[in-house]
């Protein structure tokens, strides 16, 4: 399935992101996040440096709505285009590299995207990691949770936004040509919550965005989001 989605938004059209759907739910992400600080525990760059992890990045708008907040945001995809997006798009909101960029890479399966700096100091010891509209596409969730809480430094936040599930179970893989391989069509708080638990993160909190998302009828009509957030111990 990785390597599928890697394939997919490889070539995904730069139209896909003008799409009037797609920027509606965009704003959305972003007012969430940017109205949530405090409850996702993000206070603002200090003497000491902050930094943020997106994975699954795609064009960064999670990164860009909590760039105000860190010192240092970094993004990682598994797909070179969405990369190239990402990289575009901070330049053109007006961040350097060294404040804001994005590499190639993979924590699921190395080898299959193979990064020289996935590694690297830089890319540990975070204080937020955030994985916006992308867990949905995980075949193992509860791996990718705890490869994400290895970046994390001792009290550092993990965040994840998705898709609420409309039932138990709603696993079944799909795809189109729009979102790529799907591994499920969303998530329930307790599912969430035991893979942040088998992580050994602590202080869970779960919460549903103000209001649905409008997605169109043959992606599957009305959707609800979701925010969920756990700690890394400092022990």
């Amino acid at each position: 399935m990785g390597e599928q989605n890697k394939a997919h938004y490889n070539n995904a059209p730069p139209a896909l992101f003008r799409w009037p759907w797609i920027i509606e739910l965009r704003n959305q992400i972003s007012k969430e996040l940017r109205s949530n600080i405090d409850w996702i525990g993000i206070r603002p760059p200090s003497s000491r440096p902050t930094k943020l992890l997106d994975y699954a990045c795609g064009d960064g708008v999670a990164s860009r709505a909590l760039a105000p907040f860190m010192s240092t945001v970094r993004g990682m995809d598994i797909a070179s285009g969405m990369v190239e997006q990402y990289n575009k798009m901070a330049l053109k909101a007006g961040y350097t590299s060294i404040k804001m960029r994005a590499i190639q890479g993979d924590l699921i399966d190395p080898e299959l995207t193979p990064s020289p700096e996935t590694n690297t100091p830089g890319f540990f010891d975070f204080d937020v990691v955030v994985m916006c509209m992308a867990l949905h596409h995980i075949e193992d969730p509860d791996s990718m949770i705890l490869q994400l809480s290895k970046r994390l430094r001792p009290g550092g936040i993990l965040l994840i936004i998705d898709w609420v599930a409309s039932s138990a179970g709603s696993s079944a893989q799909t795809g189109n040509r729009t979102l790529g391989a799907i591994s499920r069509m969303g998530f329930q708080e307790d599912e969430v919550k035991s893979s942040f638990d088998k992580a050994g993160l602590e202080d869970w909190a779960w919460k549903l965005t103000s209001a649905p998302s409008q997605v169109p009828r043959e992606i599957g009509g009305e959707q609800q989001l979701f925010l969920a957030r756990g700690k890394k111990p400092f022990s």
